[in-house]
Parts: C-alpha cells; sequence; structure tokens
C-alpha cells in the first residue's frame, strides 16, 4: 500500500496512506492541503493521539458542520451515508456550508515518532459520531458525542453522500450496535 510522509512543524512525520486518502474523499479539497497542515502541526512528545484544529490564516475551504435544533435520540430527523463510510451521519439538506480558515487533524502515533494520519476536514474540531465503536467503553465520550450531535449536523452534499433520509438517532445507533450493515435505516 503506498503512502506519503509529511514533516510536522517539530520535524516528525504524519504518514497518509492510501486507506486514508480514499478516506478523505469525503472532504473535497482537503488531500492538497495536508502538506501545509502538517507543516503547521506540532505532535504530542508523550506518544498521544494527535487531534487539534489550527487555522491556515485565509479561507482554505467550507465547514459542512452547523449548529441545528436540538432533537431526542427518538425525534425524526435527515441523515445520510458519506462516501467510504458505512453507518449514516445527520445531515441538513437544503444549506450551504460556511467559508472557514480551520482544518482539522487527527493522527495515531506508530513507530519511531512516526504519526499516520486518520483524518483531516474544514472546520472546527467535533466528537465522534455516536455510532462509532471506539465509543463503546467510553460512556462519557458517548454522551459527549450524542449530545453534540443532537445539536448539530452536516450540510448535505449529493457529491459526497448517498440520498438523505428520515430516520431517529435511535434507529441508526440500533443498526450500528446490532453491525446490521444491510438492514435499511427507517424509522419502524
Amino acid at each position: 500500500m503506498k503512502s506519503t510522509s509529511y514533516k510536522t512543524e517539530c520535524g516528525g512525520p504524519i504518514i497518509l496512506t492510501e486507506g486514508v486518502r480514499e478516506h478523505l474523499e469525503a472532504h473535497p479539497g482537503i488531500l492538497d492541503l495536508i502538506p501545509e497542515i502538517a507543516s503547521k502541526v506540532t505532535l504530542p512528545t508523550d506518544g498521544s493521539r494527535l487531534a487539534c484544529q489550527t487555522s491556515l490564516g485565509r479561507a482554505v475551504g467550507q465547514s459542512s458542520l452547523i449548529n441545528t435544533k436540538k432533537i431526542g435520540l427518538s425525534d425524526k430527523t435527515w441523515f445520510a451515508i458519506r462516501k467510504n463510510r458505512m453507518k449514516a451521519s445527520r445531515v441538513v439538506p437544503d444549506v450551504g456550508p460556511a467559508d472557514t480558515d480551520l482544518v482539522s487533524i487527527v493522527a495515531n502515533p506508530i513507530k519511531n515518532n512516526s504519526y499516520e494520519l486518520v483524518t483531516a476536514w474544514f472546520g472546527a474540531m467535533a466528537p465522534k459520531e455516536p455510532w462509532d465503536p471506539d465509543l463503546a467503553d467510553d460512556p462519557a465520550a458517548y454522551e459527549e458525542s450524542i449530545h453534540f450531535w443532537c445539536s448539530h449536523g452536516l450540510v448535505y452534499s449529493s457529491e459526497t453522500m448517498l440520498e438523505p433520509f428520515e430516520s431517529t438517532w435511535g434507529n441508526i445507533l440500533k443498526i450500528a450496535i446490532n453491525n446490521n450493515y444491510g438492514e435499511r435505516y427507517e424509522v419502524k
């Protein structure tokens, strides 16, 4: 698998794998900025996960993360599956993204003070989505996530997402927990 290494502000490398390159297709334009983003990042000295946002000092893209009216787990709302994702994200159709100078980046430590890029996007940091399996053993992180995603959503984009559909967070989470990827996302 082909990978590319980018030098950070502190001189350590962030490695971009082909798998993550495909994952980043859901964020058009971000790949071209990875070298610049990496050059502004300082890697943690304690070997912890890197998760930060930084300003590039100019509008570099559009943030699709927006505030929404707060909903509950059983309230109907819009969802869509993003490119190269298995599960649905909360979306808001019929609104546009906002210009931003912020980029966010997440990378995991690997060996020899190197980090491997996990994801990057335009805009501010946000918690993982509630269906993320990493939240299964962390009730506090799950609560933060569901609270956040019940009052935020992503701007729907037909270029990076499948057709939007109505459902509830409760239904989306039930399907995710059961690993029932073939089950239709619908309110029952």
